[in-house]
């Protein structure tokens, strides 16, 4: 006579809960890290009651439980439907951030690849306007503002990309990740970073011929 082995959940930890006598929707709390779970059918092994009825609705626990179960299967699904596409690293959409419209182009391309193409073109468009704007604010601030030091722009013009290749490569970085996982392919990133590198060379010297312009005419008056 064959027993059958009592259910167990398994844990984000690794540990597995026995949850005999449980149902499905129950909540459990893991002997090993002491975290809250709720007994979902896809993390139970071995047989498991439906879920009850019961009279009030969940529990402020319970309710994160569920949403990030939820979130876990969207991302899963995003990325079993994307196997098939070539995706850009995260490392190299941050690296981009050095022309932080490059960064933007790259995380919007990626949202586009997941089907996400009014949100990446969003992105992109944001990410390029502004760039031109901060182009605009600092030549105006070199022009009619001699007085500011030019360390202090070099330094907005450093931080300000940072910070927008940080958000861009957050934004895109959750469902590309799932799609890798699920076999998507690394993009080639040697253009897009050839690209970049060649345009901030050029932004460099830019930089440096405005200094000595400015230096003549204003800052020497």
């Amino acid at each position: 006579m064959s027993t059958q082995a009592a259910p167990t959940l398994d844990c984000a930890c690794g540990h597995r809960i026995p949850i005999e006598g449980r149902r499905i929707g129950d909540g459990v709390t893991c002997d090993a890290c002491g975290a809250y779970r709720v007994v979902l059918r896809s993390r139970v092994r071995g047989e498991v009651p439906p879920a009850a009825a019961r009279a009030g609705g969940l529990t402020a626990a319970e309710r994160e439980e569920v949403a990030e179960a939820l979130r876990r299967i969207k991302l899963r699904r995003v990325g079993h439907a994307a196997r098939h596409l070539e995706l850009y690293p995260s490392w190299a959409v941050f690296v981009a951030g050095l022309q932080f419209y490059l960064s933007a182009v790259l995380a919007g391309q990626n949202l586009i690849a997941l089907g996400q193409e009014a949100r990446g073109r969003r992105l992109q468009v944001f990410g390029v306007a502004s760039y031109v704007v901060l182009g605009l604010l600092l030549l105006g601030a070199a022009f009619f503002a001699p007085q500011v030091p030019f360390p202090a722009l070099a330094a907005v013009a450093s931080l300000i990309p940072l910070a927008f290749a940080t958000y861009f490569t957050w934004v895109q970085h959750a469902p590309a990740s799932a799609a890798r996982e699920a076999g998507a392919r690394k993009a080639s990133v040697v253009l897009p970073l050839l690209f970049g590198l060649i345009l901030a060379i050029a932004q460099a010297f830019a930089l440096w011929f405005l200094r000595i312009r400015l230096e003549g005419p204003f800052l020497g008056a």
